[in-house]
Formats: C-alpha cells, sequence, structure tokens
C-alpha cells in the first residue's frame, strides 16, 4: 500500500482506539515476546506508539494474529500465502522500507513449517482415505453379492420347470419299467495277446519303456497311443499283435524276441480298403457297362423285329395291289395265264376267284 494510504489507516485505527477505549486485562497479545524478523516490525510499532489492536483495526487482522506474527508463531496463522501477505501489509503500514527483504526472512523462517504442516495434513488425509477405500469397496463388495443372490443365484420364473399334470404323471406310472444294462467297455484299437506264458517288455515309439511284465496265455495288453510301439521277450514266447483288423504273429516258441516292432496296421487298413473300395467300384462299373450293353442290344433287336415286320407288311400290301391291278385269264389247256400273255382276240377276264370247266373231248 501507499505510505499515504498506510498513514490514513493509522489515524484512522488510533481516533476508532481511543473512542473505544476501556479498562481490560493486558495479556500477552498486548506484550508479545517478538522473535526473529517480528523484533523489526515490534520495534517500528512501538516506535509509533501503536498497539497489536491498533494494528489488528487497520489489517483487518485478528489482535491474536497479529501478535503471531511478531512472534513468529506460525500455526497461529491461514497458511505461508496469506501469512506472508500480512507481514507485507504489517511493514507497509509502518513504513518500512525494505519490506521485499522482510517478506523473505519470514518466508525463509515459515517455509519449512509449511512443508511439515502439508506433509501432516497428507498423512492425515492418507490415514482416514484407507479405511474409507475399504468401507466402500465392502460396500460394493456387499451390494454385487446382494444382486447376485436376487438375479443371479435364484431361479426366473421361466426357467422353473412346472410339475407335471395329471395325465403325464398317470401316463409316466403306467409305462412299463425298463432295465438298464451296464454298457460294455470300449474295445482298445490295439493290442498284444499272449499265445503263451510269456515275459514281455513294451516300448512305445520313442523307445520309452511302457511295461515289463509277464503276460499269462490269453490274456492281452492295449497299445493305444504308443504308435509303432517295439517289443521283446528275453526267454521267447509266441504272441499276435492285433489293430485296425489286421493281425501278426510275433515270435516263435523257444526263441527269444529282440525289439520287434509292429506294423503300421493303420496304414495296411487304409491301403486295404482302399483297395476294396477300388475293387468294388470297379464291379459296378463293369455291371453298369454290361448293363448297359444289354440294354442297347435288346433295344437293336426290337429295332430289327420292327423293321421285318415293316417290310413284310409293304410286301404284303404290295402283293395285294398286285393282284388287283393284273387279272388272271383261262386259257384252252386250263393254265391260268395273266392278261398279259394271252391273245387280245381270245382272252376272256373272269374275276381271280372263279372257276372255269375244262371243255369236252368230241366224238
Amino acid at each position: 500500500m501507499s505510505p499515504a494510504e498506510a498513514a490514513r489507516k493509522l489515524d484512522a485505527a488510533k481516533a476508532l482506539g481511543q473512542g473505544r477505549a476501556r479498562l481490560r486485562l493486558v495479556s500477552s497479545v498486548d506484550n508479545p515476546e517478538a522473535d526473529g524478523p517480528g523484533t523489526r516490525l515490534q520495534a517500528a510499532r512501538r516506535e509509533q506508539d501503536l498497539s497489536i489492536h491498533q494494528i489488528a483495526l487497520a489489517l483487518r487482522l485478528k489482535p491474536e494474529q497479529v501478535a503471531a506474527i511478531e512472534t513468529m508463531q506460525f500455526q497461529k496463522l491461514p497458511g505461508l500465502g496469506y501469512a506472508l501477505g500480512y507481514v507485507r501489509g504489517y511493514g507497509e503500514l509502518l513504513g518500512l522500507i525494505d519490506c521485499d527483504g522482510l517478506v523473505s526472512e519470514y518466508r525463509d523462517a515459515w517455509e519449512p513449517m509449511q512443508r511439515r504442516r502439508e506433509s501432516e495434513i497428507e498423512t492425515i488425509s492418507n490415514q482416514f482415505a484407507t479405511p474409507i477405500g475399504i468401507v466402500i469397496a465392502l460396500a460394493l463388495l456387499g451390494w454385487l453379492l446382494i444382486w447376485a443372490s436376487l438375479h443371479v443365484l435364484k431361479p426366473q420364473q421361466g426357467d422353473m420347470i412346472a410339475p407335471p399334470d395329471a395325465k403325464i404323471k398317470a401316463w409316466a406310472e403306467a409305462s412299463p419299467r425298463v432295465t438298464s444294462h451296464a454298457t460294455s467297455d470300449v474295445q482298445p484299437l490295439s493290442v498284444l495277446t499272449a499265445l503263451e506264458d510269456v515275459r514281455i517288455t513294451v516300448r512305445g515309439e520313442d523307445g520309452a519303456l511302457v511295461t515289463d511284465r509277464i503276460l499269462r496265455k490269453g490274456e492281452s495288453f492295449s497299445t493305444d497311443g504308443l504308435g509303432r510301439w517295439f517289443v521283446s521277450a528275453p526267454i521267447g514266447g509266441v504272441l499276435v499283435a492285433n489293430g485296425f483288423g489286421q493281425s501278426a504273429i510275433v515270435g516263435e516258441a523257444g526263441h527269444k524276441v529282440v525289439n520287434w516292432r509292429v506294423p503300421d496296421f493303420e496304414q495296411i487298413a487304409i491301403v486295404k480298403a482302399k483297395a476294396e473300395a477300388e475293387r468294388i467300384a470297379a464291379e459296378a462299373a463293369a455291371a453298369a457297362k454290361a448293363k448297359a450293353d444289354e440294354v442297347k442290344s435288346a433295344a437293336d433287336t426290337k429295332a430289327a423285329d420292327t423293321k421285318a415286320s415293316s417290310i413284310a407288311e409293304v410286301a404284303v400290301l404290295s402283293k395285294s395291289e398286285t393282284s388287283k391291278t393284273n387279272p388272271v385269264h383261262v386259257v384252252p389247256n386250263g393254265v391260268e395265264s395273266p392278261a398279259s400273255l394271252a391273245p387280245a382276240s381270245t382272252a376272256v377276264s373272269v374275276p381271280a376267284s372263279t372257276t372255269v370247266p375244262a371243255p369236252q373231248s368230241t366224238q
């Protein structure tokens, strides 16, 4: 503030203080024990014969705050920014020349206190924030559990199965009971069966040991999932390997078997099935061709018969026409002759069906 404004405020504070003069107890607020940079402000105030209350009236502060500025009691002020503003206004009010230096001294003294206060406030906030966060999390969890129990775990009206009516219940009770039978076990795809008691060692396709045991006569060992496995019989024995409908005899009596590898039964079955399918397809094609040839031959025979019949009919019709156009004539010897061969003067035309008597001999 300007010196004129400061003087005006001081005069107003002095006049207001004199008009309100009354008896009161003198406390530490009126005579604070200044410390540090506050001693400069206190000395300047006393030189001008001003009281704490008058300065408070001029700066619109509480007397306790003015006393706190002089005694460097930062904890009684609202904060570093406000406190430094109060110090600057206090110095300008007293007409001090180096107000900036005075503010710097207060800042250097109060800034560590401000940081410590902020740290304490943050710590207190964190202490309160953690329980509040836990409470909020628990509340959300409880709400989710309640919602799930009402909407997810509880069966909906559409999901509930209504009890059967009387007719369905009577039909179910009247239906004969069907005795359930135990289903048979799934048979393995490939097995190794002993034709006599034999000790075997079976290894997988990768050479890993699968079993080393005695296989009794008629007993089988499943080799599913072992790939093209190996079998050995150290003391000899006869076995049979079966898989995918194929079989192979392994070993001989009294002769040991060393790392006998099972054939690729699956591939053999595939090749045989393919060959069988090709054979069936060839037979079907041959049968179809024979049927087609038979049908064609029958059609050709029918066509030939039809053609011969047509030719015969044409011949009969042609002969009939010829008979009509060439009538028969009678000659003296009783021989029928076509009209074209008889003389024109002696020929007599008669119908073809008329019988002409033979001439009688004269005595």
